[in-house]
């Protein structure tokens, strides 16, 4: 019997999204975090400052968002921009066009699940590391 991974987020691996301005992730769940390793589903704390974005783009694996803190706008492919609040989840199938900006006043924190995994992305190092 295989022994389950127990960690918070404090045990995450700080990450800098490619796509994101003022914004980054701690990678809870993801071969890129040796105390909890999965190759077949992550999952991520992705925080974006007021003024913020993480710009749209798309790619292969789905994904699920929800909006754990902050309020934004949204973009989906719908054709037009979504309000973002506390509280929302959003399923991304294969390929959606998604991006979201934090338009309020408070740090957005989004709880982000992908399946499969996204790719490794740059750790964010202190000057001291």
């Amino acid at each position: 019997m295989i022994a389950a991974n127990i960690v918070n987020e404090k045990d995450g691996i700080p990450i800098i999204f490619p796509d994101c301005k003022r914004g980054f992730g701690i990678r809870v769940v993801h071969e890129q975090n040796p105390k909890a390793p999965s190759k077949n589903l992550s999952m991520t704390v992705l925080y974006i400052a007021p003024g913020g974005i993480l710009e749209n783009h798309h790619h292969e694996n789905e994904e699920i968002y929800y909006i754990l803190e902050g309020n934004g706008t949204g973009h989906f492919g719908l054709g037009k921009p979504v309000n973002v609040e506390k509280g929302m989840f959003f399923h991304l199938p294969t390929n959606a066009e998604h991006g979201i900006e934090n338009t309020g006043a408070e740090m957005m924190k989004i709880l982000i699940s992908t399946s499969p995994t996204l790719p490794l992305f740059p750790e964010w190092k202190t000057n001291k590391e």
